[in-house]
């Protein structure tokens, strides 16, 4: 309210100029006996300027302020909105296209819902006013002065689509940059130890001149329209000047009227020519509004139930029951059918078509998609009771990692069920079956923050002495009091200033805090050294008492003391039981172990003639 208020005032001086211009021309200056005097119009003229100064300061500082926090909450919605989504969600993105949604697509959409969206409503209302003002001097006049505006409105929507469709590209190219720059600069050490600084450059190169390509193309629709719109602007003064001039000559029409209508005919063209200015702006936040609701209006696929189970006491009984999944992923496919899939393919395609006789359309025709789907798991059945001790071993690609991704409802099943406690996990609350879990993986994420506060991520408020017991049955206080700062001590992103094993030692300690009733190890030794290894798996073996435990392993020695081993291979469980069963029935488990002890005795013979 305090903006429209703002605006209406703003509308004063710009809609009182003219006709007041027209008094001290005709009235004042023309010495007629209308009482007004020249002190008077220019004190009224004094006064009107000074407000405009001071009402234009508050409505952009009101503006300002408003865009600001609506973009803000726009930001906090989605990023709200995509920790919701599962992992089908990340498994189909990179990284730098949701970093695009959220940081550019978000800030390119403050030049809507900011001064912009603003500035050409109350633009908008001032045309409006302004032509009623011209009709008032004289009808004739207006009309012979507005008539090439329906041409223009043609020409404009027919260039505004394509307008939009660039502007869609151009925000596309900047995602596929944000993929190509996060994707390349996590991976730098790969990129730096191959030689291949120069490939990268060029690939970026081609990223970046495709995104000045598009970004040419909008703005020379852009520069088109705006030199149309001076033109319609040029043509209707020279038409007022011409007629109205004549009609002064022949005495049907007084200096000032034509002076005010000329200054009314300024204030209805100059917002269209503004508005062909800014045009490109507003037609990138409108992509960049789409591009955020695409994602707002992706569905969690793994949601709470109506009335979800609140869990009490979770004693860590696992079921699953005839559980398959199959991952699915769409791809565009080319309009050739020979064609390899080329991901500048949208790109190529012709902006929509329009005629200034038919409405055009306002998104390009989609592009045709397939599905591609890979079965991964088929018809898993086992039984998981509390506080035991369950491996998952098998060929790399059997399925092991997408089974115990079911369990956190990272994932939900295809078919089958997961039950937990005898319910179905569906059932639970998503943050209280989480709350009973937890997950050591081989390559462990700590945030950019202290050691402390990594530790106590899944309880922000733990007290410091049990941070420290968890850090010390993680076997992590030693090194950690050795630092200069010890808890307080801030590490850098990912953990990067610490070993594999400090790392490994340091999420244990987390996992023990959270005092889960289920733990999932996921190949938490398989990339340590003898030394870490060994503090390591004397750790895990602090975290995995009295837990039910899921532990993916390659290296089968590290499983030989499970309750029961579930070997996986091709999405099923070929077979199951514990590691003396597995070896008597002489089937893939048997076959794996002894492939593994075959390829670890020369080593150990080389390691023997070294020392």
């Amino acid at each position: 309210m305090a903006i429209v208020a703002l605006g209406l005032l703003q509308f004063v001086v710009p809609l009182t100029g003219p006709w007041l211009t027209k008094i001290l021309i005709d009235d004042v200056l023309g010495q007629s006996d209308s009482g007004w005097t020249l002190q008077r119009v220019v004190t009224i003229f004094a006064s009107l300027y000074a407000l405009s100064v001071v009402v234009t300061f508050a409505r952009n500082n009101v503006m300002s302020r408003l865009g600001a926090r609506m973009v803000a909450g726009i930001r906090r919605q989605l990023y709200e909105h995509i920790q919701k989504l599962s992992q089908r969600f990340y498994d189909s993105r990179q990284v730098g296209s949701i970093l695009s949604r959220v940081i550019n697509d978000v800030n390119g959409a403050q030049n809507l819902v900011g001064s912009n969206v603003i500035n050409v409503a109350f633009d908008l209302i001032m045309v409006v006013f302004a032509a009623c003002f011209l009709f008032s001097l004289s009808w004739k006049l207006a009309l012979l002065s507005l008539w090439i505006l329906p041409i223009y409105y043609l020409t404009f929507t027919n260039l505004n689509v394509r307008i939009r469709f660039a502007s869609r590209s151009v925000n596309r190219q900047m995602e596929r940059i944000s993929g190509v720059l996060v994707e390349r600069i996590s991976g730098m050490k790969i990129v730096q130890s191959f030689n291949r600084e120069q490939t990268e450059l060029a690939r970026f190169d081609k990223q970046s001149d495709q995104h000045v390509n598009h970004s040419m193309s909008a703005q020379m629709l852009s520069n088109t329209l705006g030199r149309i719109s001076q033109t319609v602007g040029y043509s209707g003064t020279l038409i007022t000047w011409s007629v109205g001039g004549a009609l002064v000559l022949k005495g049907h029409m007084t200096v000032g009227s034509l002076i005010a209508f000329n200054a009314y005919l300024g204030q209805l063209y100059g917002p269209i020519q503004r508005f062909a200015e800014v045009n490109v702006t507003i037609q990138n936040a409108m992509t960049n509004i789409e591009r955020i609701f695409e994602v707002l209006d992706i569905e969690p696929d793994v949601k709470n139930a109506d009335n979800p189970v609140r869990i009490g006491s979770c004693k860590g009984d696992i079921r699953f029951e005839n559980v398959s999944f199959t991952y699915e992923t769409e791809l565009p496919v080319p309009k050739d059918p020979k064609a390899v899939f080329d991901p500048d393919i949208i790109e190529r395609q012709k902006p929509p078509k329009s005629f200034y006789w038919l409405p055009p359309k306002t998104k390009p025709d989609p592009l045709p998609t397939t599905t591609e789907s890979r079965i991964a798991l088929k018809g898993i059945n086992f039984h998981a009771k509390p506080g035991q001790v369950i491996a998952l071993v098998g060929p790399s690609g059997a399925g092991k990692s997408t089974l115990i991704n079911f369990i956190p409802r990272f994932y939900d099943v295809d078919e089958g069920a997961v039950y937990l406690d005898g319910r179905n996990i569906k059932e639970y609350d998503i943050y209280d079956l989480r709350k009973q879990i937890a997950v050591v993986l081989q390559d462990n994420i700590l945030f950019s923050g202290t050691v402390y506060e990594n530790i106590a991520y899944g309880r922000p408020d733990a007290p410091m002495q049990e941070v420290y017991e968890a850090a010390k049955a993680a076997n992590a206080h030693d090194f950690v009091s050795k630092w200069e700062k010890g808890y307080d001590t801030v590490m850098g992103e990912r953990g990067v200033r610490l070993s594999g094993g400090q790392k490994q030692r340091l999420a244990i300690a987390r996992a023990l805090l959270k005092n889960p009733r289920i733990l999932i190890l996921d190949e938490a030794t398989s990339a340590l050294d003898a030394e870490s290894e060994e503090l390591v798996t004397e750790a895990l073996n602090n975290l995995m008492k009295n837990r039910t435990t899921f532990v993916i392993a390659h290296r089968l020695a590290t499983v030989v003391r499970a309750d029961q081993i579930i070997v996986m291979d091709n999405g099923e469980v070929a077979e199951a039981g514990t590691h003396e069963q597995l070896l008597r029935k002489g089937g893939l488990y048997k076959d794996l172990y002894e492939k593994q002890l075959k390829a670890m005795r020369p080593k150990g013979m080389k390691q023997m003639l070294l020392s």
